[in-house]
């Protein structure tokens, strides 16, 4: 329901920045128990163990899939966050409650994920992203329906991700952002120089 309604719906929420606000907004804020539905800090699966949250970032992989042109950020984000989701190395999704985090003082004792992905934001971009504010639906035909390979199977022994073509797009995004800086210098010598010929 809230890939439907908000990633779907939103064009704001397809962007690096606003999906950061939707999960703070609609799942931190909202009080989904993380420590309850993963069984943080236990090696026993109880009764409340549902990785509803897990569900969702599939969800969202999905529709990028659908969508590729569509989404700010890349499918590494998702699987970076679904990794610290269980790794606990960051604060975010820790305990059941805004409350808790507050009691446990978890924004002063221990780094938020947003402020590594801000940090490295280039990394989770999606350098073929069209700004897209129209509606857009999930295809909910079982053909449709893919193995979220980078997540699932990243424990694998036999499996060994790989994308060369991602790896080529980040290149070449790159190397147009050098380019971009080599001119933006170039220019500004070139107005110095023009100014210097005017005075003299």
């Amino acid at each position: 329901a809230v890939v439907s309604t908000q990633s779907g719906h939103h064009g704001r929420d397809r962007t690096l920045q606003g999906f950061e606000v939707l999960i703070e907004k609609e799942w931190l804020s909202f009080g989904h128990q993380f420590q309850a539905r993963h069984c943080h800090g236990t090696q026993d699966i109880t009764t409340d163990y549902s990785p509803i949250f897990m569900q969702f970032l599939d969800c969202v992989w999905q529709i990028t899939q659908h969508y590729p042109y569509s989404f700010q950020f890349n499918k590494y984000l998702l699987t970076f966050i679904a990794q610290h989701l269980y790794s606990c190395l960051y604060g975010t999704f820790l305990y059941d409650s805004e409350r808790l985090r507050r009691e446990n003082e978890v924004k002063t004792k221990t780094q938020s994920l947003w402020s590594y992905v801000n940090s490295f934001s280039t990394e989770f971009l999606n350098p073929l992203y069209k700004e897209r504010k129209v509606c857009i639906l999930p295809m909910i035909s079982m053909r449709t329906i893919r193995l979220w390979r980078e997540n699932w199977m990243a424990y694998h022994p036999f499996y060994r991700f790989q994308d060369p073509l991602f790896e080529r797009l980040m290149e070449l995004v790159h190397l147009r952002e050098k380019i971009q800086s080599n001119c933006d210098e170039l220019r500004a010598r070139h107005q110095t120089t023009v100014k210097i010929a005017v005075s003299s």
